[in-house]
């Protein structure tokens, strides 16, 4: 038998390092489906992986102040202790058919939040008002911290179109310090979550529309999950505070 040559990987490592490299090539399963249709809103299931989603897709205001209330009551032991919430956030819009006067901002179609298994896709374009509760929820620093892929600029179309101020952000890009890697990338890289793809026709469709169609909502919400997913890998949070002051 041929001996062993200085530097080779012991058997074991190299078996482990393909099985690794096997299973970052193997494709993370993406699918939608609705679940339940009702007239004020739409209820998703999205499955990435072997994980799960409820999407609450809607234009109503009531029913985002309802989904905001939730996750309160939901994480209301975490929010008492001060520890706060990390929360992805992220907005879709239709690219304009031309440049902006002034450098103005494209509206919002849809404002997108996850915590957890649970997203929101609000559809502010089509909403008659944004909810106090929900404008509340953005503004306060000490109860959430906001992650998302280029947020900054999230955060500029919403103030712009909707005077919504996000109190507390982290830049995605920033916080996994991959810098300009795409999302797809750093699920890949951070995660475990191979082979996940973002349509570009999608991203550039009607997202102001009265109803979305079921790859937006997964477009939307895959986007929020994976977010969410990343900022809590990376540890990103909001400032610790005292309960009296995240009450």
């Amino acid at each position: 038998m041929a001996g062993k040559r200085p530097g080779d990987a012991p058997a074991g490592d190299t078996a482990a390092k393909r099985a690794r490299t096997a299973a970052r090539r193997q494709k993370t399963t993406v699918s939608a489906r609705l679940r339940r249709s009702e007239t004020k809103h739409d209820t998703y299931v999205v499955r990435v992986g072997a994980s799960r989603v409820v999407a609450t897709v809607t234009a109503r205001p009531a029913v985002a102040r309802r989904w905001v209330f939730s996750t309160r009551w939901r994480h209301g032991r975490r929010l008492r202790s001060g520890a706060g919430l990390t929360v992805a956030m992220g907005v879709q819009w239709t690219p304009p058919s031309r440049a902006l006067a002034g450098g103005a901002e494209p509206r919002p179609g849809t404002l997108q939040l996850c915590v957890g298994s649970r997203c929101l896709v609000f559809q502010v374009a089509q909403g008659n008002a944004v909810p106090a509760a929900l404008r509340r929820f953005l503004a306060d620093g000490g109860v959430a911290a906001f992650v998302g892929y280029g947020i900054r600029s999230d955060c500029r179309k919403l103030a712009a179109h909707h005077g919504l101020h996000v109190a507390c952000t982290r830049e995605l890009r920033a916080v996994t310090g991959m810098g300009s890697a795409s999302m797809a990338r750093m699920a890949e890289e951070l995660l475990g979550l191979a082979g996940i793809k973002k349509p570009a026709a999608v991203g550039r469709s009607r997202w102001d529309a009265p109803k979305l169609s079921k790859k937006q909502v997964k477009y939307a919400c895959v986007d929020a999950f994976l977010s969410h997913r990343l900022g809590v890998h990376v540890g990103a949070a909001p400032p610790s505070t005292s309960s009296s002051d995240s009450a």
